[in-house]
């Protein structure tokens, strides 16, 4: 688990920190210290898009960006006097060649990932389901690189949506064992459209978070949940607190209907909202107030 969690934090925090303070010392050659503005802005660009921002701290993305600037300047004014070419070696040529072809990576990656806050097929338009805060999208979008779900038919277009404190993290701590450490646990669920209660499952415990994702034996991945149906498509609300599933099969319900609460029950790895829609078993991508989000989007209520 902390492997995956240490992971996360250089590929987000040390990768980019250390590509900008490299930018920004004096080099042998213009062409070297283009070498490291190519590769450092390429990697910002990639993971900015990519980054797990509400692990980091959301914000703190932004401050990348001033600093990568910073950096730039930095270059501008180290390398003023140095030659344009660096010396006729292999040594000296092989890391602004190597440079070149990791930024060339980082862009297309980059590019890619941005490709996955679009989609053209015909989306089913909901009410956002949380009321009260910021919220952020962990997973979201049409591409595997931006949403794990997205290589799972019946959910490629679900989301997954974590809250937001003031501070711009999902929660107190890294990775904290308390469900109440979370921003988002708790918070009332309210139905994403008019309709009606086509399932209404509970009675399932919170689990405590985990990565190893291991379902406890008999508990549906979805945990404690509610399908509605809205229009010709079947809404998916997930991960409910035991006990809080407010509606039960058949009812009628409305954007105003609260129909349970945030919770970690499940195949789960820590409290978010999970809300995905089907057409005959095929997932189909959900917009909210017709706007698709992707990794990183925010919803303020």
């Amino acid at each position: 688990m902390w492997f995956d969690v240490a992971l996360l934090f250089v590929s987000t925090l040390i990768f980019p920190v250390y590509f900008m303070i490299e930018l920004g010392r004096k080099r042998t050659s213009k062409l070297a210290c283009f070498a490291w503005f190519l590769i450092s802005g390429s990697y910002l660009l990639y993971i900015f898009n990519v980054g797990r921002w509400d692990w980091v701290g959301y914000y703190f993305r932004y401050a990348l960006i001033a600093f990568w600037l910073y950096s730039v300047v930095h270059a501008v004014r180290n390398n003023r006097d140095v030659p344009l070419w660096p010396p006729r070696s292999f040594v000296s040529w092989i890391g602004p060649a190597l440079s070149a072809v990791f930024a060339a990576l980082f862009v297309i990656l980059g590019a890619y990932a941005l490709t996955g806050h679009q989609t053209s097929e015909q989306a089913v338009d909901l009410r956002f389901p949380l009321r009260g805060g910021t919220y952020h999208v962990a997973h979201g979008g049409s591409r595997t690189i931006v949403n794990y779900h997205h290589d799972y038919l019946p959910q490629q277009y679900a989301l997954d949506i974590v809250k937001l404190n003031a501070g711009g993290w999902r929660t107190k701590g890294i990775y904290p064992s308390e469900l109440q450490a979370y921003a988002i646990y708790g918070d009332t669920l309210y139905s994403p459209c008019n309709g009606k209660v086509l399932e209404a499952v509970d009675g399932f415990e919170d689990v405590a978070p985990t990565l190893s994702e291991k379902l406890p034996e008999g508990v549906p991945p979805a945990g404690n949940h509610v399908a509605i149906g809205c229009l010709d498509a079947k809404v998916y609300v997930a991960h409910m607190q035991k006990g809080s599933v407010k509606v039960k099969v058949g009812d009628t319900v409305d954007v105003n209907t609260p129909i349970g609460l945030v919770g970690n029950s499940g195949n789960t790895s820590e409290p978010h909202l999970h809300i995905h829609a089907e057409r005959n078993g095929v997932g189909v991508p959900i917009t909210f107030n017709g706007e698709f989000l992707a990794r990183n989007g925010l919803i303020r209520h």
